[in-house]
């Protein structure tokens, strides 16, 4: 079998990937490193001691890449704080949540609500 269809080997046992995801977490939300569309994954390692390689491993491990990561981190500001963004516009509110881009932001609350930010606000202006 040639080497570049040999299956990797983990180099990370289970519970330090586990105990990375956390330290990240903490990390992330603590220092609000989800507020920079420019963080990066080596960012995150560096705030947690280890390196971009282990991050990149721990992350996979659980299924997700790191801008998905980051991506859970910015949609939930945007939900906690979703009434303070009335009368701005996608953009804006996108900007301020630490998306880089409107289709990154429009992206991830669809794939974790079912529906756009302009459905979002609408229903948060209902009250339901």
């Amino acid at each position: 079998m040639s080497p570049l269809f040999k299956r990797r080997k983990w180099a990370l046992k289970r519970p330090a990937k586990a105990t990375i995801i956390k330290d990240a977490t903490d990390a992330i939300l603590t220092k609000r490193l989800y507020l920079n569309p420019r963080t990066r994954c080596i960012d995150v390692a560096k705030a947690i001691g280890t390196n971009r390689t282990y991050m990149w491993e721990a992350l996979h491990w659980r299924g997700l890449g790191f801008q998905e990561f980051m991506g859970r981190f910015r949609i939930r500001y945007f939900i906690e704080r979703a009434p303070e963004f009335r009368g701005l516009t996608t953009a804006e509110i996108a900007q301020k949540c630490g998306f880089g881009d409107v289709r990154s932001f429009h992206r991830y609350l669809k794939k974790m609500f079912g529906m756009t930010p302009t459905e979002y606000m609408e229903v948060i202006d209902r009250g339901l």
